[in-house]
């Protein structure tokens, strides 16, 4: 089984309980601007189904260039996990309900509903870039983080963690810097002890090589000593 590709926003992953992960297809953009639910059903159709067991149309899902197989597969599938709900590739989380109850599946009436965040495509270290001057276009979004509010007081909170954000970062670039410069004053230490250890090493070479001449000058007169002792 080949691999399939997510080449559309229009497809749509859900989680389900055999351990599969289900691609729809249908023709709903959320607003990204409102949580509004479409006046006009769509049409859904299954374009794949992903996993090991024996019904899989692929094995493999890729996102953005990055391949989901095996166990990644069991992780995203946990991680898209929710009911009633489905994620396209660019984070969007859309909700369900159908009219009258029933079956939980989606269908053509399902009534659809925009969730106020976005899936986290970054733990799985997917690259997603969201549109432009929309609502979601903020920068708690584009990081993986929840969403905090639309409109006006929403975009403001936005900038309040953005400033936020800036601050641990430069608050975490000069810990960075001061551990760094620890490191440097640590092997410089580590770099002088060496050199003195090399030093006394050394000095140690030239005392054993003194003793070892002096032993060997002491032996030669010895044995002269015994040489001239021989003719008295």
């Amino acid at each position: 089984m080949s691999r399939f590709v997510m080449e559309s926003n229009n497809l749509w992953l859900i989680a389900m309980t055999d351990g599969t992960i289900r691609v729809m297809e249908g023709a709903y953009s959320p607003d990204l601007n409102t949580h509004d639910v479409p006046k006009n059903p769509t049409s859904w159709k299954q374009a794949a189904r992903i996993g090991s067991n024996a019904h899989c149309t692929h094995r493999e899902l890729e996102v953005f260039g990055v391949t989901f197989t095996g166990e990644k597969v069991e992780e995203l599938r946990s991680g898209i996990a929710g009911q009633q709900r489905m994620v396209n590739r660019e984070g969007f989380i859309v909700t369900w309900l159908n009219p009258g109850g029933g079956s939980t599946s989606i269908r053509p009436n399902s009534l659809l509903r925009r969730l106020n965040d976005l899936y986290q495509w970054s733990k799985h270290g997917v690259q997603v870039t969201v549109p432009v001057g929309t609502a979601w276009d903020r920068f708690e979004l584009t990081t993986g983080k929840l969403m905090v509010g639309a409109g006006a007081g929403g975009s403001a909170q936005a900038k309040e963690l953005e400033e936020k954000e800036k601050e641990n970062q430069r608050l975490q670039a000069e810990k960075d810097k001061e551990i760094e410069e620890l490191k440097k004053q640590a092997k410089e230490k580590e770099d002088e002890q060496l050199a003195a250890k090399k030093e006394n090493e050394e000095l140690k070479k030239q005392g054993q090589e003194k003793d070892d001449q002096l032993a060997a000058k002491d032996k030669q007169i010895a044995n002269l000593r015994n040489a001239l002792s021989a003719f008295v």
